[in-house]
């Protein structure tokens, strides 16, 4: 045999056993198996929920948003406590976040239930502390494009100030056409203006939230480490609309 012909019969050798004309040696690699599923392998990772579907309810953290008028506005605390730690949480993008703030637990169920809305249903946000800040002058439809832009802004919004829960939420119902407005806070009410006119009486903002009411829209509340008194307060202002109250932390 020609020995420059030794080299390649050694070559062919070594791609018959790779590509299955031979057995493996004992300590061979074997490359053919799915990635991860060896011996010893991770733990599949679950993926993440999927997008809302065209035909799902709307819904924020599990209640059904109303839809007689299909519109909804959402009214969200942004005052100095909301910095404060949440629970772990799922984000709207499937990961699991361990250090957020109850701010950053809000904003993320506040996209994934933007994110839920039917182009139908028409909606606006308002951020509050002591000041309170529409995102638009009036409802804008649920468009992609739209919703895009209100995951941007709700990116930008940070914590800061007091809570004027009373004032916020009668910004909101100014809005006569709209019958369904989804409250949100983590604290009292103290305050209501922007000049910082102190009002810590919980009647007085309940009494405030009613009078507005004129449409008669329904408040679902939310309440996220509220202390017993300020829960009360949520509760009974979602009752006096015939809303309901939901803890979420």
């Amino acid at each position: 045999m020609d020995r420059r012909m030794i080299p390649l019969l050694v070559l062919l050798a070594c791609l018959g056993v790779a590509l299955g004309g031979g057995p493996a040696l004992a300590n061979e690699t074997v490359f053919d198996l799915p990635i991860g599923t060896g011996p010893g392998a991770p733990a599949p990772v679950e993926d993440p929920p999927s997008e809302y579907a065209e035909d799902d309810e709307p819904q924020f953290y599990n209640e059904d948003i109303p839809d007689e008028s299909e519109s909804v506005i959402y009214v969200i605390d942004r005052s100095a406590s909301m910095s404060l730690p949440a629970r772990p949480f799922v984000n709207e993008e499937g990961q699991l976040v361990q250090d957020g703030s109850r701010l950053d637990y809000v904003k993320a169920e506040l996209k994934r239930s933007i994110a839920s809305l039917p182009e139908r249903f028409s909606f606006n946000m308002i951020i509050y502390s002591e000041c309170v800040e529409r995102w638009k002058p009036a409802r804008v439809q649920a468009t992609a494009g739209h919703k895009a832009e209100a995951v941007a802004w709700i990116d930008g919004i940070e914590p800061w100030g007091w809570t004027n829960t009373g004032g916020a939420s009668s910004v909101a119902l100014d809005d006569r056409s709209n019958l369904a407005v989804l409250l949100l806070s983590d604290g009292a009410p103290n305050f209501l203006d922007c000049a910082q006119t102190y009002v810590g009486d919980f009647e007085t903002h309940r009494r405030v939230i009613r009078a507005a009411n004129k449409q008669g829209a329904v408040i679902h509340t939310f309440g996220i480490g509220l202390d017993s008194e300020t829960r009360q307060f949520m509760t009974d202002v979602a009752r006096d609309s015939g809303g309901t109250f939901r803890e979420i932390d």
